[in-house]
């Protein structure tokens, strides 16, 4: 499961690297950290606003629903939904064909078992940009959104950073995002397998990332570990 991301990026940037504007632009606030075991919102954008940056809680909720977001997420946990899964879940697989977004961060996090211990990556963009991450959102009873990322078993590199789980996130470059949020895709054509095209790296960071309630101004920041194989993305 995937359940931190990171958002860095500041809203001039984001709105540029989208060509969207924010809905609510004050009230993006950036966070190395955005922990969604917790209620969070993320930036979004929609098939049905895609010139829009809307937020939407992480842990996706049946649509039209009307109770709290803790007492679903008590059930089962929505902050990922995996796209070979997806069909079994009558309430959200119509979701993937009608209520498609990107979820936009600037990095999100994997774990690699090593030799008994388990060492944090951290996993970007070349430069730091902002990019986007495939994800279905529905519409509850009193107007707001939630979303979750969709996740894939399919091939790519981040296996070589993450090896205590085989679904990853799938993170898009611009003309995937613009085919996802099209409302005539066709998701049998979208060819998933091809996605992997963005200049992504990874970096090992402090352990204390895995403790929740601790965040400090250089938690992303590269850390060394003895003895831990030199790990990349390549």
């Amino acid at each position: 499961m995937f359940y931190k991301l990171s958002n860095t990026s500041d809203v001039l940037k984001i709105e540029d690297a989208f060509d969207a504007k924010f809905k609510y632009p004050l009230l993006y606030k950036t966070a190395p950290i955005i922990n969604g075991l917790s209620e969070q919102s993320l930036p979004v954008i929609t098939m049905n606003n895609p010139k829009q940056i809307d937020y939407a809680i992480w842990g996706i909720l049946p649509q039209d629903y009307k109770e709290d977001w803790d007492s679903f997420q008590n059930l089962t946990n929505t902050l990922n939904i995996s796209l070979n899964k997806i069909n079994a879940l009558d309430w959200a697989y119509p979701l993937l064909n009608e209520q498609r977004c990107i979820v936009v961060v600037s990095g999100f996090f994997t774990s690699f078992l090593y030799d008994g211990e388990v060492y944090p990556f951290y996993v970007y963009e070349e430069n730091h940009k902002p990019f986007a991450l495939a994800g279905i959102y529905s519409t509850l009873a009193d107007g707001f959104l939630s979303v979750s990322l969709i996740t894939s078993a399919l091939k790519n590199n981040f296996k070589n950073i993450h090896n205590i789980g085989h679904e990853f996130p799938i993170a898009m470059d611009d003309a995937h995002c613009k085919n996802w949020l099209s409302k005539d895709l066709e998701l049998s054509n979208f060819g998933i397998e091809n996605i992997d095209r963005l200049e992504l790296k990874a970096h090992t960071i402090s352990r204390e990332f895995y403790k929740n309630d601790i965040i400090y101004d250089n938690v992303l920041e590269p850390a060394n570990y003895i003895g831990l194989p030199k790990l990349s993305l390549k």
